[in-house]
């Protein structure tokens, strides 16, 4: 770990001090220290998989987490086949 991204982690540390685990989430949304869009993504991504693990059709598990989340089949579509490369 770089010495800039302890210096982050303390920070966050201490803007979330003392809090619950949903206040300090709430906390850190506020401070834009996480990004809720990929957030958004990594939960689509995760219930899709979920999904299809317990057997459900790949289709079916896109349509049932546009649902769940309340977004297009195509949004789920493309966050499911299109991942940015690191």
């Amino acid at each position: 770990m770089t010495a800039r991204r302890k210096e982050l982690l303390l920070f966050l540390l201490s803007e979330t001090e003392g809090l619950g685990r949903v206040a300090a989430f709430e906390r850190l949304f506020e401070l834009g220290a996480v990004d809720a869009c990929a957030c958004g993504r990594a939960a689509i991504r995760a219930e899709v998989e979920r999904l299809v693990r317990r057997g459900t059709g790949r289709c079916e598990a896109m349509e049932a987490a546009a649902i769940r989340f309340g977004c297009s089949y195509s949004k789920v579509r493309n966050i499911i086949y299109y991942k940015p490369k690191n």
